[in-house]
């Protein structure tokens, strides 16, 4: 049960994060977003950690809630709290990670998290049922594209 919910959990993010890989590259070319980035360089590393931490802490519960107001039958409701959610925080969080993250890796500990959260990554995408979503994906977004982007 807890692997079919960290599948689905990872799938989810796979799914958005290849409907904003291109919106955070356009994003990227802003200048404000540019002056942001020299704004992150200058902050120290506790600074660089409490400006991910906040993020963080506001949007990653958005996900299981929209799971329980689903469970709850709020259909409308929870799909657009976890596509929103998801939008915001494959664009927002993820590109603070970025920016901050060699700040952040001068900590022993957040160092040691992250190794141990890239394997535990690693260990789920060696996973068969973790390929077999992984082409069910790429299936799906193949025929996305052609019949509904080909236009």
């Amino acid at each position: 049960m807890l692997l079919t919910v960290a599948v689905l959990y990872f799938l989810i993010d796979l799914i958005f994060l290849s409907v904003v890989r291109p919106l955070r590259r356009r994003l990227m070319t802003l200048r404000w977003v540019r002056r942001l980035r020299g704004w992150v360089d200058t902050l120290n590393r506790y600074a660089a950690l409490l400006l991910l931490v906040v993020p963080w802490l506001i949007l990653e519960p958005i996900k299981p809630l929209g799971f329980i107001l689903f469970r709850h039958e709020h259909h409308l409701a929870a799909t657009l709290l976890i596509i929103g959610g998801e939008l915001i925080k494959l664009s927002l969080f993820e590109r603070l990670f970025d920016m901050t993250k060699p700040k952040l890796m001068s900590f022993p500990w957040f160092a040691r998290c992250y190794n141990a959260w890239q394997t535990a990554i690693e260990f789920l995408r060696s996973l068969l049922v973790w390929r077999r979503m992984l082409e069910l994906y790429r299936t799906v977004r193949t025929w996305v594209r052609r019949h509904w982007l080909a236009s």
